[in-house]
């Protein structure tokens, strides 16, 4: 059976999830989206719902088509947007568009188990989504303002005390909204340039679970910074989930559409958890070598069966 690696063939992550699948006896093909038009193409069959990925090179099988009802599943690990070359007369971004569209023929292709599909990818980059479905699932969520409006978010600011900022697709880390006297100048400046996602802080430790199928593997990431990404000394260590913080995740996790996910929560010190994000494509290979935890296998598991 095919299986499809999304990502760059330089990737760590990427090749590493190829290696497991190979030991395990399973066909892997990196497709890296940034080539499609120039290294590989696709054809799509309305009629038949059908269609064929076609490659200038071999692939690691010898193949320069692959059938898409031949493709078992498919790790999403990456998109990256097609190298497009526009002529004088046609746009770069109407060429974007169209290319995107094609590949919705594939990404929208119901015969292939999507680890995760494009539906729990572009949930992700609308956090708003993603915080509604959470909270209707049972789970905390801090109090969040979501826009554009400065005095709506100016007056969410003063009512809430201590309240960080972040993008609303992500991309960025969290940051203080520090309050002073310039803290009308900062909204504004801020809001003038995007709108932004404001959020209640919610004191406490970090909180990392990985959803994969059935199972829910969790690790405290203690950090003196705002965000642990931006800390270069943070450490994960595996931690104990609640049985009923466990069933929640995996709620989420089929909530939104996903075999499997990261969910970041913050556990609070009367030992509440809020929920932040769940992330479709997690990176998790410094978490598996830091704590040993075989993440690889579960996802090799959730590829093949």
């Amino acid at each position: 059976m095919q299986i499809a690696l999304i990502g760059s063939e330089s990737d760590p992550q990427i090749l590493h999830v190829a290696e497991a699948l190979i030991a395990d006896k399973n066909d892997p093909c990196i497709i890296n989206t940034n080539y499609f038009g120039e290294h590989w193409q696709l054809s799509y069959d309305p009629d038949f719902n059908d269609g064929l990925l076609h490659f200038n090179q071999p692939t690691r099988n010898g193949l320069l088509r692959i059938p898409l009802s031949d493709i078992t599943s498919a790790y999403w690990h990456q998109y990256i947007p097609p190298s497009v070359k526009p002529s004088d007369s046609v746009s770069s971004q109407w060429l974007d568009q169209e290319y995107a569209s094609t590949l919705l023929c594939w990404f929208l292709f119901s015969e292939t188990k999507w680890v995760n599909g494009i539906n729990a990818i572009r949930a992700h980059h609308c956090k708003p989504i993603q915080l509604r479905m959470a909270k209707k699932l049972g789970a905390k969520v801090p109090y969040t303002y979501i826009g554009n409006a400065s005095d709506v978010a100016l007056q969410f600011c003063a009512n809430i005390g201590e309240v960080v900022y972040k993008p609303v697709k992500g991309g960025e880390t969290a940051k203080f909204v520090q309050q002073s006297n310039d803290t009308r100048s900062l909204v504004q400046a801020l809001l003038n340039e995007r709108p932004v996602t404001f959020q209640a802080f919610i004191e406490g430790t970090n909180i990392r679970s990985y959803v994969l199928g059935d199972e829910v593997v969790s690790v405290q990431i203690d950090s003196h910074n705002l965000d642990f990404r931006d800390d270069a000394n943070a450490r994960p260590l595996l931690t104990p989930l609640p049985k009923p913080m466990q069933d929640l995740s995996r709620k989420i996790c089929t909530g939104l559409g996903m075999h499997w996910c990261a969910i970041d929560w913050r556990k609070n010190t009367k030992g509440e958890y809020y929920f932040l994000e769940a992330n479709p494509c997690p990176f998790f290979l410094f978490v598996e070598n830091e704590t040993g935890v075989d993440i690889t296998g579960r996802l090799v598991k959730l590829l093949t069966t």
